[in-house]
């Protein structure tokens, strides 16, 4: 039986917690290879390697904080001001997303945390850039005026201006794309799956169906990487560089959402599962 509930709110919490988790997870695997490419390709670089997993992965735990707590959070206050995400429900399945309503919620939040980053760099770019010029202008002053080059560029309201609402635009154009083309892989019974549960008068997400989700996210990234590819090559790119493009993206969103999908399972009945609020539309 089909159901078309709106997505109200998100547990902060729950959504944070597994969000930062699942991060840290891939964090690990991707800086264990990258550390693996390094001693492979430069075996004396082993002093580099020490300091570079941990990094990877202690930042990626406080961005992940910042990052999944900030998107839980405006999404609960956007909630409550623009029209809610509606999501068709067959059971279990994701048979339907409406399109506008969550490339409209997805940009306004990339949009304020764009705003965020911008007053954060005000503050600390021009500290950062002063501070790596003196020590340049010892040894380099080409490069230094360089570096003094692109800071006026950074700072200029144009640019500006592009990075704020190129964010939101791009952001609105590629997500929207992106429900368009995974509500017609439901209508074909591609859609995704989740095991389901009332908690506290809350939905939890239990479970996600590995094989779907991640074929999802691979067709997706292969449709808008082949989008991005023929805009390159229109304007002056090549077709190998196209369907490399395309082929790589395929590869990489479907191993990225499989590892996703297999950590969630993994650690949900361990560290909580995400729980949203679901109510009829």
């Amino acid at each position: 039986m089909v159901s078309v509930k709106e997505l109200k709110s998100i547990d902060l919490a729950s959504y944070t917690i597994i969000s930062t988790a699942l991060s840290v997870l891939i964090a690990i695997l991707l800086s264990i290879g990258i550390a693996l490419g390094i001693l492979i390709l430069i075996p004396q670089a082993s002093e580099i390697v020490i300091y570079l997993i941990p990094t990877l992965v202690v930042g990626t735990f406080m961005v992940g904080i910042y990052r999944y707590f900030s998107e839980g959070l405006f999404y609960n206050l956007l909630a409550t001001r623009l029209r809610n995400i509606k999501i068709e429900l067959d059971g279990g399945e994701i048979t339907k997303i409406s399109p506008t309503e969550t490339a409209t919620l997805v940009a306004t939040i990339a949009l304020i945390q764009a705003i965020l980053i911008y007053l954060v760099s005000v503050l600390l770019l021009p500290l950062f850039f002063s501070a790596l010029m003196q020590t340049v202008m010892l040894s380099n002053q080409a490069l230094a005026y360089s570096l003094y080059q692109i800071l006026l560029l950074l700072s200029q309201p144009m640019t500006v201006l592009m990075f704020i609402f190129g964010t939101f635009v791009i952001t609105f154009i590629f997500v929207l794309i992106g429900v368009y083309i995974y509500n017609v892989l439901a209508s074909k019974g591609r859609g995704i799956v989740l095991g389901l549960s009332e908690e506290n008068g809350l939905t939890a997400i239990d479970s996600i169906d590995m094989m779907k989700f991640a074929i999802v996210i691979a067709v997706i990234s292969g449709v808008l990487s082949l989008i991005t590819g023929i805009i390159s090559l229109i304007s002056g790119g090549n077709a190998i560089t196209l369907i490399s493009n395309v082929i790589i993206s395929i590869i990489s969103g479907f191993v990225a959402a499989a590892l996703i999908a297999i950590f969630y399972n993994y650690l949900a009945p361990k560290i909580g599962k995400i729980k949203i609020e679901l109510i009829d539309a």
